[in-house]
């Protein structure tokens, strides 16, 4: 029995120390993402990870995001928006965040995709410092007519996706198939899919803490 007990506190205390190892090797990070109340202004989270809601009568299921720690301090937010449509192909759409330790948000993106069919934003990030108008003043922002970098950064990212619907919408057009309406289905526009993804991207900043 003694030799029992001393090998199980040997063993905690094994395991205590790697632990405390491994966490020197992981960045500390402030910002954090508030799941649970991401959750529930999306109609609460299901079993499966999922919650399900409806936005000017279309149907969307957003995952739970994945929260992954950057190498250098802060986190990377990912999570997954699935439009459900009542006839056609399921439309997928990645919205993506960075941040830095501090909870600024340092760039964004959004993927979409249907079938072979891939729309990106390209990736958004923070603004430019301004260079300082004298020595020893500190850069500013040029945020004019923004309010923060981050509401810029937001407009940019969906003044880009913007853009890449209106190529989609050149395709079809021309007359290449349909595209547009192949991809969005019947009675469904970008711009449904552009309100759901705002809906979806404000949400998660508004939980970023």
């Amino acid at each position: 029995m003694p030799f029992k007990t001393t090998n199980t506190m040997t063993t905690k205390n094994f395991l205590m120390t790697a632990l405390t190892g491994l966490s020197l090797f992981v960045p500390a990070s402030a910002v954090t993402v508030d799941i649970d109340s991401l959750g529930a202004a999306l109609n609460g989270w299901r079993k499966n990870r999922t919650a399900s809601y409806s936005i000017d009568n279309h149907s969307y299921l957003t995952h739970k995001p994945t929260v992954t720690p950057n190498a250098g301090g802060g986190i990377f937010v990912s999570t997954r928006v699935e439009h459900k449509p009542r006839f056609g192909k399921k439309l997928t759409s990645y919205i993506e965040l960075n941040y830095s330790a501090d909870g600024a948000l340092q760039s964004a993106q959004i993927r979409v995709m249907s079938g072979d069919m891939r729309l990106n934003s390209g990736l958004i990030s923070r603004p430019a410092l301004k260079a300082p108008s004298a020595v020893g003043e500190a850069p500013e922002l040029d945020l004019e007519p923004w309010h923060s970098p981050t509401t810029k950064m937001v407009d940019d990212l969906f003044t880009s996706l913007d853009a890449e619907f209106a190529k989609l919408s050149k395709r079809d057009q021309e007359g290449k198939k349909d595209v547009f309406s192949r991809v969005f289905g019947t009675g469904y526009q970008s711009a449904d899919l552009a309100a759901a993804l705002r809906h979806n991207t404000n949400l998660l900043l508004g939980c970023s803490r």
